[in-house]
C-alpha cells in the first residue's frame, strides 16, 4: 500500500528522507504540466497537420488510479495515437501514462531524450534486463507516490507478414487456433509486470484496449515521416477489468490473457468484416462512452493549437538563431555532451534518475 512508504517516514522521522520525497514529487508535478504542452504539440501535428482522426469507445480510463493497460500492436506507431485517445478521454491522462517501448526509440533525436526523461520503460528484448527495468520503474513510481497507468504490448512486436507467420507457427505447434487480426501474446513479460505491480499494491485495474484502422494502415515511422502517409482514422475500444477478476495463479493469468486476445480477434473480425470503411466501428453497449477528436470540447482544441503554435515558434526561432547566437550554441553543445555522458555512464537519463534515486534511498537508510 502507499501507506507503507508513509509508515517509513513516520517511524524514522528523518527530515532528509521527507525533503527528498518532496523534491521528487515536485519534479514529477512539474513534469506533468510540461508534458501537456509537449505532447499537445505532437497531437497537434498528427491531427491538424496530418489529418488523423481518433475515435474512442468503451469504458473510461480513470485518472489518478494505478493500472496496467494491455493493447494489441497492429503497427509500429500505435503508441503515438494512444496519446490522442487518452487526450479525448481526459487530457491529464497523457501526463500519467507510461509506455513500455523498444529500446531503439530512446535514440530518436529529441523525442527519445524526452521519453526517457518522462520515465517511459525501454525494453531490450532481454528477459532478465527487461525484468529489472520493470522492477525499477514500479519501485520508483510506488516510492514517489504517483499513480500511473503503464501501457504494455504483450505481443512484443507489431503485426507484419513476418510476425504473423511466426505467430501462426506458434499456434500450430501448441495446438491453438489461428489468429488473423492479432498475434498471440507473450505472457512472460506480462506476468512479471503484473506480479510486480501486485506485490507493490500498485494496480487497481487492467484496461484491455483494442486498436483498429478502418480506412488505411500506416505500418512504420518510415511511411509516416519520409512518405508523409498517415491513417485517416484510428479507433480504440476499452474494457476496464478490476484486478480482483484477474487470476493470481500464473498459469491461469496467462490463460486469462490469451482469452482476452481471443475476444480481440472476434472484435476485429467483426470490425473488418464491414465492407464500407465509414461504417467500421466497435460495438457500443449501454453505459459505454464515445469520444471523437472531431467533436472534442473547444478548450481541448485550444490547448493543442496553442501547443502547436508555441513549439513551432520555438523551433523556428531556435533553428534560426543557432547559427548566430553563441549562448544558444553553447547551450545546445552542453545538452548533447550531457546526453552523451548520461547514455555512456548510465544508459540514458531514465537510468540516471533511477540510479540517483536508489543511491539516495540507500544513503538515507544507512
Amino acid at each position: 500500500m502507499y501507506g507503507q512508504f508513509r509508515q517509513i517516514l513516520r517511524n524514522e522521522g528523518d527530515p532528509r528522507r521527507q525533503y527528498q520525497l518532496r523534491r521528487v514529487r515536485k519534479s514529477a508535478d512539474d513534469s506533468r504540466r510540461e508534458n501537456v504542452l509537449v505532447l499537445g504539440y505532437g497531437k497537434g501535428i498528427l491531427e491538424y497537420v496530418m489529418g488523423v482522426r481518433v475515435r474512442v469507445s468503451g469504458d473510461e480510463i480513470e485518472f489518478g488510479q494505478t493500472a496496467l493497460i494491455v493493447m494489441n500492436h497492429r503497427t509500429r506507431l500505435d503508441w503515438m495515437y494512444m496519446w490522442s485517445a487518452l487526450y479525448q478521454i481526459n487530457p491529464w491522462l497523457i501526463t500519467s501514462n507510461k509506455i513500455s517501448l523498444k529500446a531503439q526509440l530512446k535514440k530518436l533525436p529529441g523525442a527519445g531524450f524526452g521519453m526517457a526523461a518522462a520515465q517511459f520503460v525501454f525494453l531490450e528484448r532481454n528477459a532478465e534486463v527487461d525484468k529489472k527495468s520493470f522492477d525499477d520503474a514500479i519501485d520508483y513510481f510506488k516510492n514517489i507516490e504517483k499513480s500511473y497507468q503503464i501501457l504494455l504490448f504483450p505481443e512484443g512486436t507489431d503485426k507484419s507478414e513476418w510476425t504473423t507467420l511466426k505467430s501462426r507457427e506458434f499456434a500450430k505447434k501448441n495446438g491453438l487456433r489461428q489468429l488473423d487480426y492479432v498475434l498471440y501474446p507473450r505472457t512472460t513479460g506480462f506476468l512479471h509486470l503484473l506480479n510486480k505491480m501486485r506485490q507493490q499494491d500498485y494496480i487497481e485495474y487492467i484496461y484491455d484496449i483494442t486498436i483498429a484502422y478502418p480506412y488505411n494502415i500506416v505500418q512504420s515511422e518510415v511511411d509516416l515521416v519520409l512518405k508523409g502517409a498517415s491513417p485517416r482514422e484510428v479507433h480504440f475500444h476499452i474494457r476496464k477489468i478490476p484486478i480482483s477478476q484477474v487470476p493470481l495463479n500464473e498459469v491461469e493469468a496467462g490463460k486469462w490473457l490469451n482469452d482476452r486476445w481471443t475476444i480481440k480477434e472476434q472484435l476485429l473480425h467483426k470490425f473488418y468484416s464491414e465492407e464500407q470503411p465509414i461504417n467500421r466501428q466497435f460495438p457500443v453497449e449501454r453505459g459505454d462512452g464515445v469520444w471523437r477528436s472531431w467533436k472534442e470540447p473547444r478548450r481541448h482544441s485550444y490547448v493543442k493549437i496553442t501547443a502547436l503554435m508555441f513549439w513551432f515558434t520555438v523551433i523556428l526561432v531556435c533553428g534560426y538563431h543557432i547559427f548566430f547566437v553563441r549562448t544558444l550554441q553553447i547551450g545546445f553543445a552542453y545538452f548533447f555532451v550531457v546526453s552523451f555522458f548520461l547514455n555512456y555512464l548510465y544508459g540514458g537519463i531514465d537510468k540516471f534518475i533511477i540510479s540517483k534515486w536508489q543511491n539516495a534511498n540507500n544513503h538515507v537508510s544507512s
